[in-house]
This record gives C-alpha cells, structure tokens and sequence, in this order.
C-alpha cells in the first residue's frame, strides 16, 4: 500500500470515528428536556413528543434509560404534555390537540407488549387515552373547584345564616365544621362537623346516627361557592335546633384553610401573590383564590386547586414532616415549601428532580 493511500484511509477513518462520536454524543430533544427544571419547559416537551412520534423505540429508549438511573423526567414530560398541552384550551385549538392525543398513542400501541418497553408505552398510552380532550367535556376537565376555604350565606331580614369550614383531609375526603342560625323569632342554632366522602368530582356526601336516626348531607362545590342539601333525615336527625335547616349556597369568603393554626395561617398567606422565576423571567406563578397558576411568556399554561400543609400528607407520597402545597387537579402533584416570605418563594417538586425553584414577588 502506497504511504498517501494509508494517510488518505487514516485520515478518513478519523473523521468518521469524529463524526460517529458527535452524532452519538449531541444532545437531542430528551437532553434539553432533562436540563429543565419547571413545569414551563413546554417548547422542550413539545419537542420531545415530536421526537417520540417520529422514532418511538428510540425515545422509548431514553426513557427507560433514565428510569434505570432512578430519574422520573419521563413522569415529569407526562405531566407537562397533559397539564399544559393537551388539556389546555389555551394552547391550540381542540381539534388540533386531539389529533396531537392520537397520534402520541398511535407512536406507543406498537410497544405496549414489548417484552422491554412495554410498560412505558402502556404508562403513555393509559395517561394520554383518558384526557376527555373534546369540546363537550372540556368543562369536566378543568372543573375542579377550590373546596378549601369558609363559606357563608345569610338571607334577608335577618331570616337565617350559617358558616362552612373546609378543607381537604385526604384524596378521596373533606373535614368540615358547620354552623347554622334559623330565623326568627327563635335563632335556633346547629352545628355539625366530621369528615365527608367523595362521591364524585366536585361532590361529597356526609353521614351520621349519631343523634338517633340517620341525617345525611351533600356537598356540592363550584369555583366560588357550595350548595349544601339534606338528603335523609330531619333537623333532629342531624343535631340542629328545631326548623333549622343546612340547605343552601354558601359563598367563599376566603380560600385559606380554616382549620390552620395563627402561625400556619400567616405562612399560608405569605403564599399568596405573583411570583417570578429567578432563573427564567418568563416563568411565573400565581398562588391567589385557592388556585397554582403556572404563566409562561405571558401566557396561562395551567391552573389547579391547591392547599397548604404544615405538614405533608401521605397524598403526596412521601409524607413529611415539613410544609408542602398540593395541587390538586387529575393527580396530585405537591411541592415542599423551602421558603416563603414577603419577597421570595423557593419550591421543590415532591419526587422531583430535587431542584429548588426559586422566584421572588412581582
């Protein structure tokens, strides 16, 4: 072999070796994904699901990938692309988000029995398949109200009044403290307490023997208000003074949880407001009315019920002795609470990556 023909085939086996080695190495859609640490990384998300639905076996690969290093990115872009794409009226319009739906589960029905990847097709399969994503059920999707907070109603001429405390005591129950006052000429009053079961979204039922026959009790929330209805048992039944009735709509007066202690109280309070991310400006968030709104660029991405706990409840799996925020919408997604005061808010997903997400008052 001539010494030029051996330099010329070193030489284009170095290139291809560098080559090879740079389309190994580059990062892709799932790279840049990764690096995000927010809620607000749609565009990356997005790019992600583009990626999935043109080489599945190959994204399918990357996420088994990270699942084997204990990372739960794969969780956190279901997340995204349901919250924030696919259920947000916001995004696109609906028919364009439909089409997106299926042909994310076209991508994954191929694998769902694959002996590897089967698992994580069916995970893609069975979170995206559910979302009621049509126009006629758009409502159900984003109806969850805020539960938590005090309600009240008082009627004219000084007929009747009552007070409602609530908050959420676990995923499928409510605690609650009621008073009533009947109208003249007696005032007579009742009061009742305990924990009520759901039955359905937005929908409670309460029920007792306690006072000698059975008094049971719905509750039905909306965005700002609860109607209360009896629906077994008379005011005896359920421990009220005679003619005094549970019956009503009462209107949210405060979002907070009224069952917090003055020190608790005033850290939820603290919450309250318009954060801004300090690591990307055009993120924020908007804790206020019992409702986490996440903003990007200006626009909504997403927005659930949330409630303080001074102490994480086991709905947030892990529970933990230190304060949390639980937003509550399809899945419970809680956030330890680092910090909070007049001028800073620092957050840190619960099973996340373990980043702290840091954003100061706007």
């Amino acid at each position: 072999m001539k010494k030029s023909t051996f330099y010329f085939q070193a030489i284009l086996l170095a290139i291809s070796l560098f080559i090879f080695s740079c389309e190994t190495t580059a990062p892709g859609p799932w790279e840049d994904f990764m690096k995000c640490a927010t809620s607000a990384c749609v565009t990356e998300a997005i790019a992600v699901k583009d990626a999935f639905i043109k080489d599945p076996k190959a994204m399918l690969a990357k996420f088994d990938e990270a699942g084997q290093r204990g990372e739960d990115h794969f969780i956190g872009w279901l997340y995204i692309m349901r919250d924030s794409v696919l259920i947000n009226m916001d995004y696109s319009p609906t028919e364009d988000r439909i089409a997106m739906q299926q042909a994310i589960i076209n991508a994954a029905k191929p694998y769902e029995n694959d002996p590897k990847y089967g698992e994580l097709a069916q995970s893609i399969i069975g979170e995206v398949e559910m979302l009621a994503i049509a126009s006629e059920l758009e409502d159900d999707v984003f109806g969850y109200a805020p539960i938590v907070g005090t309600y009240a109603f008082e009627l004219p001429n000084d007929a009747g009044s009552g007070e409602l405390k609530v908050n959420i005591a676990d995923d499928e129950s409510i605690r609650f403290s009621l008073d009533v006052v009947a109208g003249p000429p007696a005032h007579n009053q009742g009061t009742l307490e305990g924990v009520a079961k759901m039955t359905a979204q937005n929908e409670y039922e309460f029920a007792t023997n306690e006072y000698g026959s059975t008094c049971k009790i719905s509750f039905s929330f909306q965005m700002d208000n609860a109607t209360l209805k009896t629906l077994e048992g008379d005011p005896a039944a359920c421990g009220f003074g005679n003619g005094v009735v549970a019956d009503q709509t009462y209107i949210m007066k405060d979002a907070d949880d009224p069952f917090l202690s003055a020190a608790d109280a005033k850290t939820a309070k603290n919450l309250h407001g318009h954060w801004v991310s300090t690591s990307d400006p055009k993120s924020e968030l908007v804790l206020e009315n019992g409702f986490y709104k996440e903003i990007y660029e200006g626009k909504d991405m997403a927005s659930s019920p949330y409630q303080f706990h001074p102490k994480c409840p086991k709905d947030c799996d892990p529970a933990g002795d230190f304060p949390c925020i639980a937003v509550r919408g399809q899945d419970i997604v809680c956030f330890a609470v680092v910090k909070v005061d007049n001028k800073s808010l620092e957050l840190s997903m619960i099973n996340g990556t373990g980043n702290t997400l840091a954003y100061k008052r706007k």
